[in-house]
């Protein structure tokens, strides 16, 4: 019987996440349709500790060389994806306006702001011009472990070994009403800021 990589990978990565001490906080409760909004680097543990709403949470993945195998992960895991981008090219049109209608019919998207190639911890506008259109709000999700590995890419993204406590928080929603694209890009940013650092400083990492 032929075994899918991916649905392997997920099944690994599952009993990776079940040795961890994770620790999970919404600082607001979480309603529909909305968009999550996490960075590239900290999103390791977060499929699986929201797996319970994989049936309304739709995940962004880059059409890059990588995000085919990516996709096919997340989808092992039980969520289902948009192929493309926030921004012109790589498919970003179709996938805007496909992400348009998901919310449309109360569900989720879930996008890392900074992807697929950076700059680290730095939104780009097409998540911005996503909320603005849609009216849908932004809830800023970040985690931090310790103790981790942090691989030397461009994201510095966090890996936490086996056994380490994690540390999750769900922030409060970000709404565009009354915001220009400028306010709501900074709100969004600080507010990923401010929920990762917090996580740092509840996993005991000190500044």
């Amino acid at each position: 019987m032929r075994i899918d990589k991916e649905r392997l990978l997920a099944f690994l990565l599952k009993g990776w996440v079940r040795t961890l001490r994770i620790d999970v906080e919404f600082l607001s409760p979480i309603q529909f349709p909305s968009i999550f909004a996490f960075w590239h680097g900290r999103m390791f543990v977060l499929p699986f500790v929201f797996e319970r709403y994989a049936e309304k949470v739709n995940v962004l993945i880059s059409r890059h060389r990588d995000g085919e195998f990516a996709a096919k992960l997340i989808e092992a895991i039980g969520f289902k994806t948009v192929r493309g981008s926030t921004g012109k090219g790589k498919g970003g049109e179709r996938a805007f306006l496909e992400m348009v209608k998901i919310l449309s019919r109360g569900e989720a998207v879930a996008i890392t702001p900074d992807g697929p190639k950076g700059p680290a911890e730095k939104v780009k506008k097409g998540i911005v011009k996503l909320s603005m259109k849609t009216g849908v709000p932004v809830y800023p999700i970040s985690f931090s472990a310790k103790p981790c590995y942090r691989f030397n890419s461009w994201d510095s993204f966090m890996l936490p070994l086996p056994f380490s406590r994690c540390v999750v928080r769900v922030g409060k929603p970000v709404y565009p009403a009354q915001l220009s694209e400028d306010e709501l890009k900074e709100r969004i940013e600080l507010e990923l800021k401010k929920l990762t650092d917090l996580c740092d400083e509840e996993a005991g990492w000190k500044k």
